[in-house]
């Protein structure tokens, strides 16, 4: 019996490497990949160690044409993006002010390289799985360093739909410097979602 058990965990303990690879696989993948350039609304809340808790509402359509919304505090600034160009508006989006120039697409293309130099940090990767709002979810989870001008230690989970592999929430533990915060995104796919487009 005992030399049994003893067989049973060398094997466990050849099994466990190999389990844990592509799980840290998926991670870096999510990381990475995100869910793609669908459009998409995020609801996002931020924790700030400290600070105060606020709400926002992200409205993705394509690369470069995107809006932020702040829910909580209420009556802030609207950020729109458009056409490489980003604006902002007091008036609830009846008139906007172009702020500054910007290249959508080789912010997109830095982002993808700056999170391939961060995947190369990731560590204790666990794969699981959640029921959430009653739908079965595969969890991802790891920790991994921003390694770039603001760097930070991070905790990322993500719940993945199993049906559909849409990433439907994300949580962010992020500690740097002075700094702490926690941060969730609720993200529900909208084909259909229409945004300005100013002159």
């Amino acid at each position: 019996m005992r030399l049994t058990f003893a067989a049973s965990l060398i094997f466990l303990a050849c099994v466990q490497p190999s389990l844990a690879e592509p799980c840290k696989e998926k991670f870096a993948q999510l990381l990475i990949q995100g869910n793609g350039p669908h459009p998409v609304t995020i609801r996002i809340t931020s924790e700030p160690k400290g600070g105060t808790v606020s709400k926002n509402e992200f409205f993705f359509k394509t690369t470069g044409h995107w809006m932020t919304v702040m829910t909580d505090p209420a009556n802030q600034p609207i950020t729109l993006a458009y056409n490489n160009k980003m604006y902002t508006s007091s008036d609830e989006g009846k008139s906007w002010k172009k702020v500054r120039e910007m290249d959508s697409e080789q912010n997109r293309l830095d982002n993808i390289r700056n999170q391939e130099e961060n995947a190369k940090t990731i560590k204790n990767a666990v794969c699981a799985e959640e029921m959430l709002d009653g739908v079965m979810h595969d969890t991802v989870e790891a920790d991994f360093d921003t390694v770039q001008q603001y760097k930070s230690s991070n905790h990322y989970k993500y719940w993945v739909n199993r049906e559909t592999g849409w990433i439907t929430k994300v949580t962010y533990d992020s500690k740097s410097s002075g700094y702490e915060s926690f941060t969730t995104q609720l993200m529900e796919k909208t084909p259909d979602l229409e945004l300005p487009m100013p002159e």
